[in-house]
């Protein structure tokens, strides 16, 4: 997150706390002061973003994450998210672009190329969706947790690739939290995609590393999931 003024930052504490309890609605009242102050407003936008991803504002959180791209804020944080927020809004191919943007920029990144692997799954392209997938999984072997649970990667499921992948899964670790170098404040339960479905929109189960805030019950399974 972007540095603050000092007198600020116990207001980006308490709304990063609202946000942290899944009380996006008590966070958004509060973000009026940062996003009025030029050497805040990043950071407000950023928080603003998380936001409108736990009430699925995806709309919203576009919108800002422009201005965040123009700002020149964490372009990972910032391709990840918008690619997250695209795919639920019925953009699979502005969401593939963004992701091969990314991992094009970070070839290491294996949250990039799972989340890439998941997007193209859904668009039918498996060959490419297999190769992305296995190269995270070679990048952070604890990736494979993800891969039992993982709606998008159904048409993937009956390739020989794949169950070897699967059988690799007891190499994973599965206390590892795979997102916390590149989500940036953002829960797994708000990004990221591993998650959990969310209902009335095509294709928006999972891709990973973010949950969808569709079922409380869901909620308390965020931790990967991102997704």
């Amino acid at each position: 997150m972007a540095q603050v003024p000092k007198e600020l930052q116990r207001l980006v504490d308490q709304i990063d706390g609202w946000l942290e309890l899944r009380c996006a609605d008590k966070a958004l009242e509060l973000l009026t002061p940062l996003l009025d102050r030029p050497e805040a407003r990043a950071t407000g936008l950023s928080l603003r973003v998380r936001a409108c991803v736990q009430v699925k504002r995806h709309k919203d959180a576009l919108r800002d994450l422009a201005e965040l791209r123009s700002l020149q804020y964490d372009p990972d944080w910032v391709d990840l998210t918008e690619a997250w927020c695209r795919k639920r809004s019925a953009d699979l191919p502005g969401a593939v672009r963004l992701m091969e943007q990314l991992v094009e920029r970070n070839p290491k990144l294996a949250i990039g190329h799972f989340n890439l692997g998941c997007y193209l799954a859904l668009t039918g392209e498996r060959e490419r969706a297999l190769d992305e997938v296995t190269l995270a999984c070679g990048l952070k072997p604890e990736m494979r947790m993800n891969l039992h649970d993982e709606p998008d990667l159904d048409s993937l499921r009956r390739d020989a690739r794949f169950e070897q992948l699967l059988a690799a899964r007891g190499d994973a670790d599965a206390s590892d939290d795979i997102d916390d170098e590149v989500l940036g404040g953002f829960h797994d339960s708000d990004l990221g995609d591993a998650e959990a479905s969310e209902e009335g929109e095509e294709g928006d189960e999972d891709d990973a590393g973010f949950e969808d805030d569709d079922d409380d019950d869901e909620d308390d399974d965020d931790d990967e999931k991102r997704r």
